[in-house]
């Protein structure tokens, strides 16, 4: 009986020290189309639905939370959280995370149309003030077109890029600048008048992030063949297209970094 019991106790171990025993906590913005809050329905977004299903083949429960982008990265970084999406990439990021790459879009600027119509180059935001989702890789790349021009504007932190969406309705700042799904979806929704400048702006990638406290190289290397098959069956174009977002074109998985 003795031994039942200690070969019993011993299975137990086993199963709850497996990387698929614990659940894995997820973890986004409010960030529509990509992850939000979708009212009585739940969580939803195209990070949400492909998530869920690399859930399911992990054979992993899953812990869907919300959190602001500095606490996101936090999490990720000391393995609060397992999961994040969707994040763009950087150096530091690529250090701290393993990730891969599923959406592409833009940045852009979004303002009423008194302010827009007059913006046809970068020389033309002089003297304007433009809001902007800050400490974030928008806000990096808005600080790269300030050098382009001279420093001819002014760069307004916000906590979210609807703080500076709004801002702009308000004409407390003369623009807002932030990812071109996300403010269209805004604008959609809210019936908001503002309205993109065209063409200005930078191309931007967006990954979802796996803790390196969490995934070994093995494990992640899993993962991305689920990705690989997801694509190949027409998974994540499904999910993109109910989204009205844009795959990568580039699916193959990537180089494993060195653990």
């Amino acid at each position: 009986m003795r031994r039942w019991t200690a070969a019993l106790t011993a299975l137990c171990l086993i199963v709850l020290s497996s990387p698929q025993a614990h659940a894995l906590v997820v973890v986004g913005q409010e960030y529509e189309p990509y992850y939000f809050n979708n009212g009585s329905a739940g969580i939803g977004g195209a990070c949400y639905e492909i998530v869920q299903k690399l859930c399911s083949l992990e054979k992993s429960h899953c812990k869907f939370k919300f959190a602001p982008l500095r606490k996101f990265l936090t999490m990720l970084k000391e393995g609060q959280a397992d999961i994040g999406c969707p994040l763009s990439r950087s150096g530091p990021r690529e250090t701290a995370f393993y990730m891969h790459t599923l959406f592409r879009g833009r940045y852009s600027f979004f303002g009423l149309p008194e302010a827009t119509q007059k913006v046809k180059s970068y020389a033309d935001l002089k003297d304007m003030r433009i809001g902007v989702l800050a400490p974030s890789m928008t806000e990096i790349s808005l600080q790269r077109i300030h050098e382009f021009a001279d420093k001819n504007f002014k760069i307004e932190p916000e906590k979210t890029i609807f703080n500076s969406l709004l801002k702009a309705q308000k004409k407390n700042n003369a623009l807002a600048y932030g990812n071109r799904d996300v403010a269209m979806r805004w604008i959609e929704k809210t019936r908001s008048p503002l309205r993109e400048v065209p063409e200005l702006g930078e191309p931007v990638a967006y990954s979802i992030a796996f803790s390196k406290k969490s995934f070994d190289p093995q494990r992640f290397e899993k993962i991305q063949r689920y990705l690989v098959e997801l694509h190949k069956d027409g998974t994540l174009e499904q999910i993109a297209r109910k989204y009205r977002l844009t795959l990568t074109q580039d699916f193959s998985a990537p180089r494993l970094p060195e653990p």
